[in-house]
Order: C-alpha cells, then sequence, then structure tokens
C-alpha cells in the first residue's frame, strides 16, 4: 500500500497556492494592460461616435444640432473629432498588484472627468461671430432645457444662416432641444459610457486581457 505524507499544513498550502495564483495574475495583468487601455479607448470612441447628439451635430438636415446651433460646414466635423478625442484620452487605467494572499490589489479603468473640462475648454466647442461667443458645447452638456437665448428663437430655412440650415430671428427664445438638452450629470457623454450593456461591454475587456 502507497501512502503520502504531507508535510505543510492545509494552511500552509493555501498560501502557497494564493501566491502563485497572484503571480500569474499580476504577470497576465501588466503583460496585456496596454491592450486594456486600447480596447478601453476604442469602446469610447464608438460609443460617442453612435451617439444621436454626436451624429446630429453633422447632419446637414433642418432642426438639427448642426443647424440650430449654426456651425459651418467643416466646423461641425472638426468639433465632433475633437469631443471624441477628448473623451477618448480621459481613458486611463490603474493597477495596484495583488499581494501573496490575493488582497490589496485590483485593476480599474476611469472614463471621463466629472467636471467635463476637458470637454468644456475645446476652442471648437465655441461659434465665434461678430456680435460674441457662443459657447455651444457647454449648452449641449450643461444647461439642460433652461432658456439661454431671449427674444430670439431658431427658424429652420435651406440655404440660410451660418450652417446653411436657420437663422435665428426676433422673437421667442432658444434653448437646446429637449431630445438633446444634458447636465453635468445626464448628458450625451454620460448615456453614451453608462448602462448595462457599457457594463457588459467593459467585462468583456477585462475577460479577454485575462484569456478568459
Amino acid at each position: 500500500m502507497l501512502y503520502i505524507e504531507l508535510l505543510e499544513t492545509n494552511q500552509q498550502i493555501e498560501n502557497k497556492i494564493k501566491a502563485a495564483f497572484a503571480e500569474e495574475i499580476n504577470k497576465t495583468i501588466e503583460k496585456n494592460i496596454k491592450k486594456l487601455l486600447q480596447d478601453a479607448k476604442d469602446l469610447v470612441v464608438r460609443l460617442i461616435s453612435n451617439s444621436p447628439e454626436i451624429q446630429s451635430l453633422t447632419h446637414n438636415s433642418l432642426g438639427s444640432l448642426k443647424a440650430q446651433f449654426g456651425l459651418r460646414d467643416g466646423q461641425d466635423l472638426a468639433a465632433t473629432i475633437d469631443i471624441i478625442q477628448a473623451v477618448q484620452d480621459s481613458v486611463s487605467v490603474s493597477f495596484r498588484k495583488y499581494s501573496k494572499d490575493l488582497k490589496n490589489g485590483g485593476l480599474e479603468v476611469f472614463f471621463q472627468r466629472s467636471d467635463f473640462a476637458n470637454l468644456l475648454g475645446l476652442p471648437s466647442g465655441h461659434v465665434i461671430y461678430e456680435n460674441g461667443d457662443l459657447h455651444w458645447l457647454s449648452w449641449l452638456l450643461t444647461e439642460g432645457t433652461r432658456t439661454i437665448i431671449i427674444g430670439y428663437y431658431y427658424d429652420p430655412e435651406t440655404g440660410v444662416g451660418r450652417s446653411g440650415l436657420g437663422t435665428m430671428d426676433e422673437g421667442g427664445f432658444f434653448r437646446v432641444p429637449p431630445q438633446f438638452a444634458g447636465t453635468l450629470g445626464n448628458n450625451f457623454v454620460t448615456k453614451a459610457l453608462i448602462g448595462k450593456q457599457q457594463e457588459l461591454e467593459i467585462l468583456r475587456i477585462f475577460k479577454s486581457v485575462l484569456g478568459q
């Protein structure tokens, strides 16, 4: 009859297993962390690009955000590229190595500054004209449905105005269209990045990094 004598306690064996597992996890994450970051950035580009607001900012139709903000051809594309790039650049990854007992470690991906300074500071988020400065991106991100301009309203008409899609005429008021209106805590960026489907996408990225 064959006998096997274990010279280590159950706790010692458990500690060795944990240490080996921690070492393997740390190596795997460190090896793939650049890929994780790039995959997260690629996800952000896709999510923001597909948002209704970004689509409307470049849409040559009466009543679009491009029309109502008075964006000229070229300005619209430049602004959307800058917005997408700024959100993409905000993505970062934080990794803390796991200790031998599998504690104190963690992997986090951060998306977008909560104060939106990276977007609110974009020059392309303004329309400069002879009478002043229209910070339309701030309106879109922060003002909600609040009345922004009193005494003028958007009048859709093809072939007129900066965008060629309408002008501001006297009377009434102007605000961001309710379907696009956002606040610091709830705007097109947060809507694009936060949700059940987005969580599943991020989980998929994590699993790919860990080889699952």
